[in-house]
């Protein structure tokens, strides 16, 4: 079924690295899909954000923008679908494990016509700087249902946040007494993420530091 809950299950588990032939993995800088209820969701939402990821959803009524993702369906339903006919499952995780077989010897196997390589042999020249590795699953699934909450900023400029103080005198725009929007660094745990909107209308993410203190 089309819910919130199932489509972060999915992309949770999508931007794992599951070691093996199955290589691609990582969190994306942009995920563009269409305005089902279940992709412009608070859990989705909310997920993005913590993530860093920069949800967009096309207008409704133009189901063309997204025709990758149907020409990828096709493929799935031609070469893998099909053959369950020879091969009956017993539940849907024998499926789904047959479908990550499946998965990891097209990506290795069949050329793109695009740029004339495998899935996974140009998915392979990504660069160390471009790869974000995504937090394990038990954190990704906290984040989707950490909606952002609004905090003060004090004449120190900190903000309390889950009982710890964090500086956020770098965040841009930040002034005394007024309020942001914070939530969960799902990388570090000496850190929180202040979450703003720039002039272009784009989410931007600051990571703010966690204010250590001692006996005194």
């Amino acid at each position: 079924a089309e819910s919130g809950e199932n489509l972060c299950h999915v992309l949770i588990n999508a931007l794992q690295e599951r070691g093996g032939p199955d290589m691609m993995h990582g969190v994306p800088r942009i995920l563009y899909m269409d305005p089902g209820s279940a992709n412009t969701s608070s859990m989705t939402l909310n997920l993005c954000k913590a993530l860093g990821i920069e949800a967009i959803a096309h207008a409704p009524g133009n189901a063309r923008a997204t025709g990758q993702v149907e020409n990828a369906r096709n493929i799935i339903e031609r070469k893998f679908e099909a053959g369950l006919r020879y091969r009956p499952v017993a539940d849907l995780d024998d499926l789904n494990a047959l479908a990550a077989q499946w998965r990891a010897v097209y990506g290795a196997t069949a050329i793109h016509r695009r740029h004339g390589m495998t899935r996974t042999a140009a998915w392979m020249r990504i660069t160390e700087q471009q790869l974000m590795k995504a937090p394990p699953v038990e954190t990704c699934r906290e984040l989707a249902v950490s909606e952002p909450v609004e905090r003060k900023v004090t004449p120190k400029l900190r903000i309390s946040f889950q009982g710890t103080e964090y500086y956020v005198g770098d965040v841009p725009g930040v002034m005394v007494h007024e309020k942001v929007l914070v939530t969960r660094n799902p990388w570090r745990s000496d850190s929180a993420q202040v979450v703003s909107i720039n002039s272009d209308g784009h989410q931007v993410i600051h990571v703010i530091p966690r204010i250590e203190k001692n006996d005194f």
